[in-house]
């Protein structure tokens, strides 16, 4: 049996929880994106981006973690989706620069429209457990992941920049 750390794969601490996986996938095979199809940014975002230059950004919270990962919410978004409405679309920055997109699902219904626009988007993806609905994409720049938790009935999507993280991992020269 592994553990495994949910921190540890979306690379921030407001879910770290650690699982027991003992029905890990074993023919998984990590899946990237076809050629020109990685995505640049997220929500018209491009990584990197300062916030200082984006307007119509409200604060929503901070993720303590790597010093402080601070997501915003865009007044007065609606993302429609398969007819259903995402009113709390979250832009992550840290050090102030565009680094992960994410959304939440409630409900069944809810988690099956988000999850059938992303998978016809970008394709399966790889699905590393055979008993839970999570797919992940990577790319050279970017680590994209759909889960679903049946018990709490709550999905996410999250897309983040990979250049970004390693920056968030290095250890500062003394």
């Amino acid at each position: 049996m592994i553990n495994v750390s949910v921190y540890g794969v979306m690379g921030c601490a407001a879910d770290k929880i650690n699982y027991q996986l003992p029905y890990l996938n074993d023919n998984a095979k990590l899946t990237g994106f076809s050629s020109g199809a990685e995505p640049y940014g997220f929500g018209g975002i491009e990584w990197g981006t300062e916030l200082s230059t984006l307007k119509g950004l409200k604060y929503h919270r901070t993720d303590t973690s790597h010093g402080g990962i601070d997501f915003y919410l865009r007044k007065g978004e609606l993302l429609k989706i398969g007819g259903e409405v995402f009113d709390k679309v979250q832009y992550g920055f840290w050090n102030g620069k565009f680094y992960v997109g994410m959304i939440k699902t409630d409900g069944p219904t809810r988690w099956n429209v988000l999850k059938n626009a992303i998978l016809t988007h970008y394709g399966e993806g790889t699905k590393p457990f055979r008993n839970r609905e999570e797919y992940l994409w990577s790319g050279e720049n970017v680590i994209m992941a759909l889960r679903y938790n049946p018990e709490s009935e709550m999905g996410l999507f999250y897309i983040r920049s990979e250049s970004l993280r390693k920056k968030m991992t290095r250890k500062p020269l003394p």
